[in-house]
């Protein structure tokens, strides 16, 4: 079950309203369960079967590479997928996890 973090998270700010955010939608479809594997923080948490989250990632407004993390200025996420494991590169400046509900579990 995806764990809610404590602590050393970003802290809850505005999004402003120029920025660009996208939105992955993440479904464990499977039977067992799906390590979600975060980068670049190395954070893994698992999606049990018939669990759904969503990645969310803000750019900046400022130049013209609103996702910092890439090699391409349009690609706000990379996806890896390995058995029972996806490895989502967020490339955006804050990265933000949420539940089915819309309910806040991680943000970077």
């Amino acid at each position: 079950m995806f764990r809610k973090r404590l602590g050393a998270q970003a802290p809850a700010l505005p999004i402003p309203e120029a920025a660009p955010v996208a939105r992955l939608p993440i479904t464990n479809d499977g039977r067992n369960r799906l390590s979600l594997v975060l980068e670049p923080w190395g954070s893994e948490e698992w999606v049990e079967p018939g669990e759904k989250v969503t990645v969310i990632t803000i750019g900046t407004t400022d130049g013209d590479r609103p996702w910092s993390g890439t090699r391409s200025p349009h690609e706000p996420f990379e996806v890896q997928y390995c058995a029972d494991m996806l490895v989502v590169w967020a490339n955006g400046s804050v990265t933000i996890v949420e539940d089915s509900e819309g309910n806040e579990l991680i943000r970077w």
